[in-house]
């Protein structure tokens, strides 16, 4: 076992991390500034807390993997997983129940294989929380500010907390602080180059209300969404209505390039009303508002090359959001996350199994953290460029575009096994580097 690592960040990503590090290290510190509420209840530091959170097949699988109890205990809570028919959208095209590609039926899982989970970002944090916290090894510790990096011999052997800068020393630090990643400064204060960044000029923009249903029985699926429209004067305007687990409905709504929904109640309504499907028009009718409309403006995808460095400090690895973070629309954000997490798992098992030391971990961590960014870029990418006003850096994805593509034109004409690939690969079940191998052998 390694003494100690320090993870920097007490989100998704820094909690999962703290589950991982704790079989690898023999003391975890987490470190986070936010005051940690006693119930599932929205914190400061994660101010889109308040908008729908869809976590994906392969977010939960790797979180069930980490947590085996999670799923029962987000359950007892009332958290929702949504059946095949109970998670859709509402295009212009029609009904799909895939949100990858068009799927006009509802499609069987295989008994015991995930699906999309739906509650509250403030539930699922408050669940895997509790958990992170009764491990043995590791410790978190709230309203916690860290002020810099402990520098030795260019490497980072710890963090300085506020408010006296007290160092706190550390075999390993995790910067899991999201976008306003510390990851940056630090190289700054080392001499050494920043990463490239890519950049999507999205424009996007989340306004979210919830509703009382008067009567539950009216709404009985866990949730949907409203695309876009194709034509008119609205084709930047999308909405959804997802079932809580206090039996409260969230409605989010959505808009890019400069039409944002508005935060007045009034304004909200009217939004509503001009998407191209009427539902949740109808079913507002018959609902109660308990919290006024929050916005949560998302100006781009940002997607940092850490893997094309040549020289990083020894002792400290960023992740999650810290890497990349992409248009919260696709629902892919928090799966993201959780694969880097495996990637840094994958990492650490494999220095453990040839007893090695941490020293050049930087050199396999970024390039695989990376990989996991690949699939959901080239998806958020191809659905955002069709947008006209939309700029940035397209993915240099050729090939996989045009398998992604061509499995889709498959996968419409009733291609079983290329919807599967679609449909994993957008699920975050497995990564691009992985699908020439399995489009390979589902062919055979």
């Amino acid at each position: 076992m390694l003494e100690k690592a320090i993870i920097v960040g007490g989100g998704i990503a820094g909690l999962a991390t703290a589950r991982v590090l704790s079989d690898h290290f023999d003391s975890v510190l987490l470190l986070d500034a936010d005051v940690m509420p006693p119930v599932a209840d929205l914190r400061t530091g994660v101010p889109q807390g308040s908008h729908i959170h869809v976590l994906l097949p392969g977010g939960m699988e790797i979180l069930s993997r980490l947590f085996p109890t999670l799923e029962e205990q987000l359950d007892a809570h009332g958290g929702l997983s949504a059946g095949p028919s109970e998670w859709y959208g509402l295009t212009s095209h029609g009904k799909t129940y895939r949100l990858s590609r068009f799927q006009p039926t509802p499609l069987e899982r295989p008994a015991g294989a995930p699906s999309n989970r739906v509650q509250s970002r403030a539930l699922l944090e408050h669940c895997i929380r509790a958990q992170v916290e009764a491990l043995p090894n590791v410790e978190c510790r709230y309203e916690t500010r860290v002020t810099g990096p402990l520098l030795e011999d260019g490497a980072v052997t710890g963090v300085c907390i506020a408010p006296d800068d007290l160092e706190l020393n550390a075999d390993l630090v995790i910067d899991a602080s999201g976008r306003v990643s510390q990851t940056l400064a630090w190289l700054d204060a080392l001499g050494l180059a920043r990463p490239r960044e890519e950049a999507i000029h999205c424009d996007f923009a989340y306004c979210s209300a919830t509703f009382q249903p008067r009567t539950p029985e009216a709404f009985t699926d866990v949730g949907f969404l409203i695309s876009s429209a194709r034509k008119g004067p609205y084709t930047k305007r999308a909405g959804s209505l997802a079932r809580m687990e206090n039996g409260e409905w969230l409605v989010t709504l959505a808009g890019r390039l400069g039409d944002h929904p508005p935060k007045d109640i009034e304004g909200f309504h009217a939004h509503v009303d001009t998407l191209h499907d009427p539902k949740i028009t109808d079913l507002l009718k018959e609902a109660v508002l308990v919290r006024a409309p929050r916005q949560y403006l998302f100006p781009k995808s940002l997607r940092r090359r850490y893997d094309q460095l040549t020289a990083f400090p020894e002792g400290l690895l960023p992740i999650g959001d810290a890497v990349c973070h992409i248009n919260p629309g696709y629902s892919q954000g928090m799966s993201l996350a959780l694969r880097q997490v495996e990637a840094l798992e994958q990492a650490l098992v494999q220095r453990k199994s040839q007893k090695a030391s941490l020293q050049k971990i930087w050199k396999d961590f970024l390039p695989a953290a990376h990989e996991q960014t690949r699939a959901p870029w080239v998806f958020a990418a191809l659905q955002d460029f069709t947008k006209e006003g939309t700029t940035g850096d397209f993915p240099d994805e050729e090939h996989a575009i045009t398998q992604i593509k061509r499995l889709s034109r498959r996968a419409d004409k009733g291609d079983d096994e290329a919807a599967a690939l679609v449909d994993g690969l957008f699920d975050m079940q497995f990564s691009l580097s992985t699908l020439d191998e399995k489009d390979t052998a589902a062919q055979t």
